[in-house]
């Protein structure tokens, strides 16, 4: 079996070799990045995970596949539409906002309308100690989405970028242990009774596919995963908002979580009520500065910004609690239930995650965030790493050497970058890495001329996603998540200048 490996450090990046002019070369952020709280400083630059990683990736039971149907038949398309207009002047001035008195850097603002009260309950669950969790006091018709309740279910229908597939409880808590591990590069707590949540930012529930990610709605996908004491798998499937609302919540004071990593939640407090608490800070997150309820690059947070709107910066304070919104679903708006915290709709919801998502005060909890768009290829179908943008090559060890040839191997996808206008029309060979902490990365590339290979470093699997070029060295501070690093043939005057490469990546 192929082994999760976590990277666990910080990163630089120096690339490139050859003949192309240093003046084509593009960096990212210079700003120093601090390791992020909680991480422990001693920790070795790669260690490596106990769990195995699955060689097959979602379940086929023998003769699904011919019997599959085309679609689940979900109405998200319809009770969704049409979406809501784009933020405009008549949302005002900035709304009221509760701020915490020991702020963090860039923490978001509360503007979630306060409960009319609160009330203790005794948890359902025997292993939560009676009148141990505190509810708000809100009321709203949204009702209980079908997913988020029991699995009375033999099967439930999921669409998949393998097709459509009818999948056990047990099948779809391995699907989504497979996304988050393959994702991130961080393995999944098993122990029995730890919980664990996954988010995937625009995809609907049980379909799993980017579409579009209309702002200021709750469109998003957010699933509780535990095994109980019987060694029973256990999912739970909500709908979500896991961006900003569409809302001037005043300067510094809106942001997006990053996707593609793994964070750190508690049982905790949210304002007056128990929910799950971020405990972290110093993260780098998207600021939502025009107010309109989500990022303004292209791809909704995978580009960098293109202007000096929304921007890159530390925040903290993103927890995981309620918007009491009445239904329909698809026409519930955010608005100041949000200024980047993730929020289930609804009471109904919400009594349904709390309650089974609880169990004790402090407890720690795994977030995995995933865009749909940059789940690992191999999820849906294995794949032995060939340096492919459908299987690159693994950097499952730092530092890390590695040396090919463009002229023996390589696709030539990727003609120019967002970064640089360089003619890199060559063949190019992708290495993904996969990190869990922040610093600077550095990516060295060797090469004897005229043989000219550079080194991009990409946010995604899309050109237009670079973070930084380097035809020598590049250097970018990183924040934990998914990468791709891709060694690529530059063009010079119709001269395709391929040829051997030593690729060498570290972390200090």
């Amino acid at each position: 079996m192929r082994r999760l490996v976590t990277i666990l450090c910080a990163a630089v990046v120096a690339a490139g070799c050859g003949t192309a002019n240093d003046s084509n070369m593009a960096a990212g952020p210079a700003s120093t990045v601090q390791p992020e709280a909680g991480d422990a400083q001693e920790l070795p630059d790669a260690v490596q995970s106990d769990a195995d990683e699955p060689d097959a990736s979602v379940p086929v039971e023998a003769g699904q596949e011919a019997s599959a149907p085309a679609s689940c038949n979900f109405d998200y398309a319809s009770q969704f539409a049409p979406p809501p207009p784009p933020y405009n002047a008549s949302y005002g001035p900035a709304v009221a906002v509760v701020r915490n008195p020991n702020r963090g850097p860039g923490e978001i603002a509360y503007a979630d309308p306060a409960p009319p009260g609160t009330r203790v309950i005794a948890s359902p669950r025997p292993d939560v100690p009676p009148s141990s969790l505190t509810l708000p006091g809100y009321q709203d018709d949204m009702p209980l989405f079908d997913r988020g309740g029991d699995w009375t279910e033999a099967t439930r229908c999921y669409e998949t970028p393998a097709g459509v597939r009818e999948l056990t409880q047990d099948q779809a808590y391995d699907m989504y242990k497979l996304i988050a591990e393959r994702t991130t590069g961080v393995s999944m707590d098993t122990t029995p009774e730890a919980r664990t949540v996954v988010g995937l930012r625009g995809a609907y529930p049980g379909a799993i596919a980017w579409h579009g990610n209309a702002p200021n709605l709750f469109n998003d996908t957010l699933v509780l995963l535990w095994i109980d004491s019987s060694s029973q798998k256990h999912v739970r499937e909500f709908p979500v908002n896991t961006d900003t609302g569409a809302r001037n919540f005043g300067v510094d004071s809106s942001s997006s979580l990053r996707a593609n990593r793994r964070y750190h939640y508690v049982n905790g407090w949210h304002n007056t009520y128990n929910a799950l608490h971020i405990d972290e800070t110093d993260y780098r997150v998207r600021d939502d500065t025009n107010h309109n309820g989500h990022w303004d690059s292209d791809r909704n947070g995978w580009l960098p910004p293109t202007t000096d709107l929304d921007h890159d910066r530390t925040g903290s304070g993103h927890n995981i609690h309620m918007g009491s919104v009445d239904a329909p679903l698809g026409h519930a708006l955010v608005d100041t239930w949000s200024a980047g915290c993730q929020v289930i709709p609804g009471m109904a919801n919400w009594l349904e995650f709390i309650t089974h998502a609880w169990t004790a005060l402090g407890d720690k909890v795994n977030y995995f965030l995933v865009d749909p768009r940059d789940i690992p290829p191999d999820v849906w179908a294995p794949c032995t790493p060939d340096g492919s943008h459908e299987c690159p090559y693994r950097i499952d060890t730092l530092p890390f050497s590695d040396t090919r040839d463009t002229s023996q191997q390589g696709t030539p996808r990727f003609d120019t970058y967002s970064c640089s206008a360089a003619d890199e029309s060559g063949p190019e060979v992708v290495y993904e890495l996969r990190i869990d902490r922040s610093g600077t990365l550095t990516v060295n590339v060797d090469c004897t001329a005229p043989v000219d290979i550079d080194v991009y470093l990409l946010d995604g699997d899309d050109a237009k996603a670079c973070l930084g070029r380097a035809d020598k060295a590049l250097t970018y501070d990183i924040t934990p998540g998914r990468y791709l690093i891709v060694a690529d043939t530059y063009v010079d005057n119709g001269t395709v200048l391929a040829g051997g490469y030593n690729l060498s990546v570290s972390l200090q």
